[in-house]
């Protein structure tokens, strides 16, 4: 019986998505409104039906209600950033993305993501390298802010901001930048740069 309601459930939730990919939200909504389930792709399914039918407030309670059954739920996640992205809530957007990273970096949204904030975040890099270089480590540690709040766990920030709290003879926050960077340094691939 459990099996047999397991398969169902699957049955309906891709039925689901194939309502909502050719339009027909409120036959997708009607649809998950009848499933008995406490499982958080249903109200996923119904999140999204929401977001295509244009509601977003009901599309974000239902999203609120499915992170508090299952906080780590990837998909979840991304699409919440997603609606608080065309809300106009980009850092509250970028966070939920930045959570799901922390559950699944390998996923092919995030790491699309990452690929987008990364780019911003080296031009950050490469002024704070210019303000260091030219004796201004006030300036240099305000780009490395900036840069770190595009992309959180950039190694070569962390390291250029361990090294500036290292001149400043502030040890306790150059230590922590390094083990915060040595979490990261081997997903770069920087720890040939920094060994050698």
């Amino acid at each position: 019986m459990i099996e047999w309601r397991l398969k169902m459930n699957q049955l309906y939730f891709m039925k689901g998505l194939t309502l909502i990919e050719e339009g027909y939200c409120n036959d997708a909504l009607n649809l998950v409104s009848q499933i008995e389930s406490d499982d958080v792709k249903f109200i996923y399914l119904k999140a999204l039906a929401y977001i295509r039918a244009g509601n977003k407030d009901l599309a974000f309670e239902e999203m609120e209600n499915a992170i508090r059954k299952d906080p780590s739920n990837v998909e979840v996640l991304i699409l919440k950033g997603k609606l608080l992205w065309s809300m106009d809530k980009v850092d509250e957007g970028n966070e939920m993305f930045w959570e799901a990273h922390a559950v699944d970096p390998n996923h092919h949204e995030v790491i699309e993501f990452l690929s987008i904030c990364k780019p911003r975040a080296e031009e950050y890099y490469k002024k704070a390298t210019k303000a260091v270089f030219e004796g201004n480590r006030y300036l240099a540690l305000e780009h490395i802010e900036k840069g770190l709040e595009i992309f959180h766990d950039m190694t070569k920030l962390l390291l250029l901001r361990a090294n500036i709290h290292r001149e400043m003879t502030d040890y306790d926050n150059a230590l922590g930048d390094l083990e915060r960077a040595s979490k990261f340094m081997y997903a770069e691939g920087l720890e040939k740069e920094v060994t050698c």
